[in-house]
């Protein structure tokens, strides 16, 4: 559903159902529409029952289900109900009712009453919550089961076999030891991962961060085949924290890499790429830095990467608020980074 009809939505929900408690009801409690502005009463409660229903339906589900701590959302849900409870009674108590009201309820009988209010209003946005989140996965199920078709479509066109390609890279990579050109058969072995990796190990909705990493480490070292000897063209690749317990869905960090050399590397220019990834607890802050050169040209050919835009597309259906990407100019430099929340790995 498009955000803005969303908004509006909830805006004439809340609205509708405030007007008709008011209209409809002379009492709730100790307040009474009789003896004083018995708008601002129910307004309080129902604000407080907002900040229950959105706290829930968009905060604790969506991230910690996505996690898989379950236990630590009832935990949060069943604090926060409690908490609000507390403070609207509280308020309820020693603030409102002296001013709209003449009866004189303990404050057991408020507590009770908001924490059944909100119990239903918590039903409700789990309920919501919940719907959603099933609603997305679905979407995301189709999204995903498209690409496979697509790739396998692709696969089929081409009438290759990936055994066939594996075979002949084998060979080559045998003939090239025979005539002692160690580089070249490192090169044909790293290409050879490559294809391994793309063809085998993309098919799982999620893969150790730990592969990932020494995917884009291989493209890297084999792109540096190309590179002549003359050519001023630096590459650095720097990784910190604990890459072995997370897992993120495969082939998100190679778009940024290509992107970098294809805009960034000119034949007999100064090209410089920096490339940084840090682990902090379940976030991953991946960084790309290239320098600019108009006309750059390190990369030809497209149809082997997924493109930052499409990149986003990606994002968007599979970490859906859990990413930040962002795209920038800086002193003559191209900067791409992407901050992700990462599921630990089991």
């Amino acid at each position: 559903m498009n955000k803005k009809l969303e908004a509006v939505i909830h805006i004439l929900i809340w609205g509708v159902g405030y007007f008709i408690l008011l209209q409809a009801t002379s009492t709730i409690g100790d307040f009474r529409k009789e003896t004083g502005p018995y708008w601002v009463p129910l307004l309080f409660g129902t604000l407080m029952s907002q900040l229950l229903f959105y706290t829930t339906a968009f905060y604790f589900v969506p991230k910690f289900l996505r996690l898989k701590k379950t236990k630590t959302l009832i935990g949060l849900i069943i604090t926060t109900l409690f908490s609000i409870a507390l403070v609207e009674s509280f308020v309820d108590y020693n603030y409102l009712v002296n001013f709209f009201s003449t009866a004189n309820e303990g404050f057991q009988i408020y507590f009770y009453y908001n924490l059944i209010v909100g119990f239903f209003v918590l039903l409700v946005a789990l309920s919501y919550a919940l719907l959603k989140y099933w609603i997305r996965n679905e979407k995301l199920k189709r999204v995903l089961l498209e690409e496979k078709l697509s790739t396998e479509m692709a696969f089929l066109k081409s009438k290759i076999n990936p055994h066939f390609l594996f075979n002949v890279l084998n060979s080559f990579y045998a003939k090239s030891l025979k005539h002692n050109v160690p580089e070249l058969a490192d090169g044909i072995a790293k290409l050879a991962e490559l294809m391994r990796y793309m063809v085998y190990e993309t098919n799982a909705d999620k893969v150790e961060l730990e592969k990932e990493i020494h995917h884009l480490k291989n493209f890297i070292q084999v792109y540096q085949l190309r590179i002549a000897e003359d050519d001023d063209v630096y590459i650095d690749f720097d990784v910190k924290g604990d890459i072995k317990a997370v897992k993120i869905s495969p082939m998100l960090l190679i778009p940024f890499v290509e992107n970098a050399i294809k805009h960034g590397v000119v034949p007999h220019a100064k090209s410089a790429i920096a490339i940084s990834l840090e682990i902090k607890q379940n976030r991953m802050d991946f960084k790309v830095t290239n320098s600019i050169h108009k006309g750059a040209n390190g990369i030809q050919d497209n149809s082997s990467g997924f493109g930052l835009d499409n990149l986003r597309k990606r994002l968007a259906v599979l970490y859906p608020d859990a990413h930040t990407l962002k795209t920038m100019e800086e002193n003559g430099y191209f900067i791409s980074s992407l901050s992700l929340q990462l599921d630990q790995a089991p």
